[in-house]
């Protein structure tokens, strides 16, 4: 080399070094390593508090979603009352009242009363059938495929 170069032999030890590795690029993988370790630190704290403000935001906006359909409802449902107390304070409500409850009439027409049979002394009531005692279900199924 120092024939190619013709250096001194000060030369050639300050060119060559003796096999020493440069302190730089010792150290440079070493630095790259924690400045990434570092940047990703610094991103994630930076992310933690982004991603729980996400999620009270997720959980607000589904709460307000909901609240809303309850107002709707409301509304819908106040809608509705309103115009039952619309109706019941009509004319037509007050004398339906009249002929339901206390048994009024108009001029001119007739009321007529029906009652209905009901249960007296846990008795069961057989309409049109009260001398008849119930058959027994293969009979009725017999009288229904046999007999028509």
């Amino acid at each position: 080399m120092s024939k190619k170069y013709n250096l001194s032999p000060t030369d050639r030890l300050n060119y060559v070094h003796k096999g020493k590795v440069d302190p730089v690029n010792k150290f440079s993988f070493v630095k790259k390593f924690f400045s990434t370790f570092f940047l990703l630190f610094i991103l994630i704290l930076i992310l933690i508090p982004y991603y729980n403000r996400l999620s009270r935001k997720k959980i607000i906006e589904d709460e307000i979603k909901k609240e809303k359909e309850n107002i709707s409802l409301y509304e819908k449902n106040n809608e509705e009352l309103q115009g039952l107390i619309s109706y019941l304070n009509s004319d037509q409500a007050a004398e339906e009242n009249a002929r339901i409850n206390f048994g009024l009439q108009k001029e001119g027409e007739t009321v007529v009363v029906v009652k209905i049979p009901s249960k007296n002394n846990g008795e069961e009531l057989n309409i049109g059938n009260e001398g008849d005692v119930e058959d027994s279900c293969f009979k009725k199924w017999y009288n229904y495929f046999f007999k028509k």
